[in-house]
Order: C-alpha cells, then sequence, then structure tokens
C-alpha cells in the first residue's frame, strides 16, 4: 500500500476560497516515483503541479493569483437573494391576512 495522496476538488459555497482538497490513499497507486506510460507521466506532472500551486497558495506569497474572465453578457449582472425575496413575500402574505381578519 502507498502513502501517496490522490487529489480531488471539492466546490466551496465561497466562490473567493479555493477548493479543498480530499486526499484519498490509493491502493492501486505505484510505489515508483518514475512515469513508465505517458498516462503516468501525465499525473504525476498534474499531481506536481496542483502540489506545488497548493503550497505556494498557502505560504500567501502573492505570486499565486486567481483568474476570472469577465462575461460581457454578465456585465450588468446583479445577484439576487431569492430566500431574502421569498422571506418578504411570506411575511408580506401573512401581514395582508392579519389586516383582513
Amino acid at each position: 500500500m502507498s502513502n501517496s495522496r490522490s487529489g480531488t476538488s471539492q466546490m466551496n459555497g465561497n466562490s473567493n476560497r479555493r477548493p479543498q482538497t480530499l486526499n484519498r490513499n490509493n491502493s492501486n497507486e505505484k510505489t515508483s516515483t518514475n512515469a513508465s506510460t505517458p498516462h503516468d507521466y501525465i499525473i504525476k506532472y498534474v499531481y506536481d503541479t496542483w502540489t506545488a500551486v497548493n503550497q505556494e497558495m498557502d505560504r500567501n506569497s502573492g505570486n499565486i493569483q486567481y483568474y476570472k474572465e469577465e462575461h460581457q453578457n454578465l456585465k450588468d449582472f446583479q445577484p439576487f437573494d431569492l430566500e431574502a425575496y421569498w422571506g418578504r413575500r411570506v411575511v408580506q402574505y401573512h401581514q395582508n391576512q392579519s389586516r383582513h381578519s
């Protein structure tokens, strides 16, 4: 059984935070650090690069930044709090019901 970890991203509700990484032990992983096939090489490259980025972000050095592409069709978009809207509607409904009773 290998002690190496494979990461899986998990979405957070807060879009300003980076995804958390869930670590799992995989008994099918090769214990060798040398990539033997092109697939193994790609997996090792992605894993090593992701690990380096995570370590850099944990240090908060400022070298790593998120890129957020602005969409022109969403430039006037205003977020809408649907839960608050329905809360106000329910309160208004009950206030109107109590006035008419």
